[in-house]
């Protein structure tokens, strides 16, 4: 369909109910049991079929899950422990899913199932429904904390919006007398009498507080997580072992974020509704007799947990906490419309695959990453994330973030100094990128605005994501690369160059490369049964 196709006649122009009635769904099962502890035992397969006069709508189905998290002994979770789920749970739990019609697969995707499934939430939805349907259906919610007051018990929350800071004196201590020291083997930050000084009765620190220090110059004004509150004069801060600083009167802050306490939802165990980011479940018309299949391959039995949260601290599954899968079923769209015995069809599917590539330890110098990719790609998105994503609860696989090695920061990528895609002879962006982000500095406007210019997210009436919520569930760079049908290029360069604000640590960093591309399924179906499916770039 082309923009400039007008509609001609009446019968083209849209009706009440779209054609359809007896719009329903159907249950169905997994074809073996996916509870507790089976839940990583395998592929996990969802089949149905339609025929007659039902068809069913791949765009208005979906998967629900019941899922429990608490402690390792079934008790619900405290703030205390650190712990909430990751943003956009359902996909972290697989590594691989495809679609098959008449056991032909026509939609796969091989691996990084949350970094796609991520991207193409954020591309396609906007602000207002990633605060609304996606926080309450997935947990789409950029803010740690806000997930976490959904599965704490204590999560008693502050009825203001708004984050409090509060320096030294304000917490109740003296003001250029106490001491504060971080041990650099435990991370432990202690603070100390001093000259006669009392330390406040108790401890006005939380855990996921974090406290500003400006240590003499030496080191600078650094910022801390609080994972764990051992004692009234200790603080277990987010494994800074790395970084040690000497017992001194330095002046410090509290940084508190607040959330409305109707946010938090307090609950051990909750029901989401996900779709797997499949081409066909784009597909918005529905579609006649045939035999159909999903095939979901969840995260290896000693990741699985890992992959279900985000965490303060590193956390172990059945020591920490517990996740655990109660049920999971496919809900088919299905509706009533006109016999479809002898037809051929076509199904216009478009496909998103994640490349990687991981960066050197210091990689400050201009570099180029090399890529194949489909013929038929017509996009492409770059974002960096940190490697240790998954296999370390600290870091989130769908979170575009990358932490320094002792996890002193968290927003590494935001370090890019110069960037630009190659593809099909085309440089874009051109010129070449040259963003810049620091404490006092945000010159990444033009990159957060082209990505949603490209998507075509700034015309949508719903808004993309504020430029706040890109950089916190972490930057990506969407471009569009139309070109004629002689063009058949797959080789993609992605020139890099990581040098703001002091440096990037990029021990840890990887290249997250999502190519779009077009593929077409030709299917036939013959005395109401599905005969043959054909698959092939378009």
């Amino acid at each position: 369909m082309s923009i400039f196709d007008l509609k001609t006649s009446v019968e083209e122009l849209s009706s009440a109910n779209q054609g359809t009635s007896r719009m329903g769904y159907d249950q169905l099962p997994p074809t073996r049991d996916i509870t507790g502890t089976n839940f990583p035992n395998g592929a996990i397969h969802f089949r149905f079929q339609t025929s007659g006069q039902k068809w069913w709508v791949p765009s208005r189905s979906y998967l629900r899950v019941r899922a429990a998290l608490t402690k390792a002994n079934g008790d619900p979770l405290v703030l205390a422990d650190g712990i909430a789920p990751n943003m956009g749970l359902c996909s972290s739990l697989f590594q691989s899913a495809e679609f098959q019609i008449n056991n032909k697969t026509v939609s796969r995707i091989s691996d990084f199932m949350p970094q796609i499934d991520a991207l193409e939430t954020r591309l396609s939805k906007s602000s207002s429904w990633l605060k609304s349907v996606g926080k309450s259906v997935n947990f789409w919610q950029d803010d740690f904390k806000e997930r976490q007051a959904d599965v704490c018990a204590d999560a008693v929350l502050q009825s203001s919006a708004i984050s409090s800071v509060s320096d030294r004196v304000g917490l109740g201590f003296d003001a250029a007398t106490n001491t504060v020291a971080i041990a650099a083997d435990t991370g432990v930050l202690t603070f100390a009498q001093a000259g006669g000084a009392a330390l406040p009765a108790a401890n006005p620190f939380a855990v996921g507080d974090e406290i500003e220090i400006e240590a003499g110059g030496a080191i600078g004004t650094v910022r801390y997580r609080v994972s764990a509150v051992p004692t009234a004069a200790t603080l277990q801060l987010n494994n800074y072992q790395t970084i040690a600083v000497a017992a001194g009167a330095y002046p410090f802050r509290r940084i508190r974020s607040g959330l409305s306490t109707d946010d938090a939802r307090k609950v051990s165990e909750f029901e989401l509704i996900w779709q797997p980011p499949l081409s066909l479940f784009k597909i918005g018309h529905a579609l006649p007799s045939g035999k159909y299949e999903i095939v979901l391959n969840p995260q290896t039995a000693s990741v699985y947990q890992k992959y279900a949260i985000q965490s303060i601290g590193a956390k172990v599954p059945g020591v920490d906490y517990k996740f655990e899968i109660k049920n999971m079923y496919f809900y088919c769209n299905t509706v009533e419309g006109p016999r479809a015995d002898d037809i051929t069809y076509l199904l216009d599917l478009s496909q998103t695959i994640c490349h990687t590539e991981q960066f050197s330890a210091n990689q400050s110098s201009f570099q180029q990453k090399n890529f194949d990719v489909s013929p038929s790609t017509y996009a492409l998105t770059v974002a960096y994330q940190d490697a240790r994503s998954g296999n370390d609860s600290q870091n989130s696989p769908s979170i575009f973030k990358v932490s320094n090695v002792g996890r002193t920061t968290d927003s590494e990528e935001l370090k890019l100094s110069r960037f630009f895609i190659n593809y099909g002879g085309v440089n874009l962006p051109a010129p070449d990128a040259d963003p810049d982000f620091t404490s006092v500095i945000d010159y990444t406007t033009q990159r957060y605005a082209e990505s949603q210019i490209y998507s075509g997210a700034m015309f949508d009436t719903g808004g993309a994501e504020s430029i706040e919520e890109w950089h916190k569930r972490g930057a990506y760079y969407y471009f569009a690369f139309p070109r004629d049908g002689t063009d058949r290029s797959t080789r993609v360069n992605v020139h890099n160059e990581f040098s703001g604000d002091g440096g990037a640590d990029t021990t840890n960093m990887r290249l997250l490369l999502f190519a779009h591309s077009k593929q077409v399924a030709r299917v036939r179906v013959q005395d109401g049964r599905v005969i043959d499916v054909q698959l092939e770039d378009a």
